[in-house]
């Protein structure tokens, strides 16, 4: 009896630690994909003002930065929701939150991808 106490006990410590882990890396991720895109549009504003960038090429960056922006909030909300679901509703809303996450960024590749030619990249 002893025996199967701890082995719940110990369980129950794994299952806890992975939870953990994921919803660290998942906030590592968020704020690492937040800290680009804030470079990225930021270099961007730099190269606008020093009239490097033309109006329309500073008006598709504004506007993959706010679709990412969206996205990114999304992907928050997600994680947030994850953290408080119950057993019954933990992977649904893990799934959720990656599918979120995966979608911003697939967005902020696109801001990116756009801005590399602009601030040297290939």
């Amino acid at each position: 009896m002893r025996v199967a106490r701890i082995s719940c006990l110990v369980f129950v410590v794994l299952a806890l630690v992975a939870c953990a882990t994921f919803s660290q890396n998942a906030y590592r991720s968020l704020v690492v994909s937040q800290q680009t895109y804030d470079t990225t549009l930021s270099v961007l504003g730099d190269l606008y003002k020093a009239g490097k960038l033309t109006e329309a090429q500073k008006e598709k960056a504004v506007s993959i930065g706010r679709a990412y922006q969206s996205a990114h909030n999304k992907a928050v909300s997600a994680l947030l929701i994850y953290e408080t679901s119950d057993q019954s509703t933990e992977a649904a809303a893990k799934l959720a939150y990656q599918q979120a996450a995966a979608e911003a960024s697939k967005i902020l590749v696109e801001l990116v991808t756009y801005a590399a030619p602009y601030i040297g990249g290939k």
